[in-house]
């Protein structure tokens, strides 16, 4: 647990220092489990939602806001709410998930690339 910590620390100033506009963090294992959250989002109950996303469901509510897939690749996938209240993206690694909340105007490819850096540092550490 302290080396996810440890990531998710390192994550945080570097996306910060390079402008990248995330502002929550979590890493949720395959098996639905609360592995790690930022403490300014709370995803805990929600772990299920998580899951259906990466299992393929298209549009998804987390913490009462409604987002839509708007990109899938092999990296990740990317949800948008169509408000305009920001997007969360997925980074998945073996053992698991790294999910954001990235700022409405910040840019999800780019975000998701950056994610996907950290996701490969998680792998087999869930």
């Amino acid at each position: 647990m302290d080396e996810i910590k440890k990531i998710i620390d390192e994550l945080g100033i570097v996306a910060l220092e390079t402008n990248i506009k995330i502002a929550g963090i979590a890493v949720v294992s395959d098996s639905g489990n609360m592995v790690f959250q930022t403490d300014n989002w709370d995803l805990t109950n929600q772990t299920n939602i998580i899951l259906n996303v990466i299992k393929g469901d298209c549009s998804f509510v987390l913490n009462d806001l409604e987002f839509s897939v708007v990109e899938t690749t092999t990296e990740g996938i990317v949800g948008t709410n169509e408000s305009g209240l920001g997007h969360v993206i997925f980074a998945p690694f073996q053992g698991g998930v790294l999910v954001s909340y990235a700022m409405p105007r910040a840019d999800p490819p780019k975000a998701l690339y950056f994610l996907k850096t950290f996701a490969m540092r998680l792998n087999g550490k869930v």
